[in-house]
């Protein structure tokens, strides 16, 4: 059976200035989204409230995930229920390993096949990861996002997500910052991966789009959500 995640009436406002009314967007696994829109038209600010970051704050709407309203939920929750967000600019968190970053996170996912392996079955599992991503093994020990390049950051965001097999995917720009090679590479995983996981990207490179095989195209002007031809 098919995950929904269902945006109904969301209507998201900062400092008096309305970012989006009534928006309405319903996706399912096995579908990739697009969404367009000017610099600060709110693009951001929507994966964002999806996502449950404590600083974007729905004024109305429901975020409905299988028909459950989870807008209430605390971000980590919603990440439990496989919703992932591949930020535009990670934060940078010195002294935290990348390993010992990857190895936090599975605590928090119970039926996860890596959750409580051990260290040798979680160092083959992301060493391959690496190499799936264009990262070296050497890699493990480097601060999370500390000195990282653009590339760097984009391709390590795409690790999480591939280590965590969401049910929807939520990514900012995940194209920024790489070279053809590797947005063609993130073009074919987002083929494999949509028959369990549907996606909803950020996007300003037609070809990167076009490597997305999209099944629905957006636009985001003015605070509110058309759909494109």
């Amino acid at each position: 059976m098919k995950a929904t995640l269902a945006l109904q009436g969301l209507t998201f406002r900062r400092e008096g200035k309305t970012i989006f009314e009534n928006l309405e967007l319903s996706l399912s696994t096995g579908e990739v989204h697009v969404l367009s829109g000017a610099n600060g038209a709110g693009k951001s600010s929507l994966l964002q409230c999806v996502a449950g970051h404590p600083h974007y704050k729905l004024e109305s709407g429901q975020i409905q995930l299988n028909g459950e309203n989870i807008v209430d939920w605390p971000p980590e929750k919603r990440a439990q229920a496989g919703i992932f967000l591949a930020f535009q600019m990670p934060y940078e968190l010195e002294g935290l390993t990348v390993a010992n970053f990857l190895r936090t996170a599975l605590k928090f996912f119970p039926q996860h096949p890596l959750h409580g392996a051990s260290a040798t079955e979680f160092y083959q599992q992301i060493y391959r990861l690496l190499e799936a991503v264009g990262l070296p093994k050497t890699f493990t020990g480097r601060s999370v996002h500390q000195g990282f390049s653009g590339g760097e950051k984009k391709r390590f965001e795409w690790l999480q997500l591939r280590l965590l097999q969401p049910k929807f995917a939520l990514l900012d720009e995940i194209d920024s910052g790489l070279d053809v090679d590797a947005r063609q590479c993130i073009g074919k995983s987002i083929q494999e991966m949509r028959s369990t996981t549907g996606f909803l990207l950020v996007s300003h490179n037609q070809d990167f789009v076009t490597l997305c095989q999209p099944t629905a195209l957006h636009q985001l002007e003015n605070g509110h959500l058309q759909n494109l031809p």
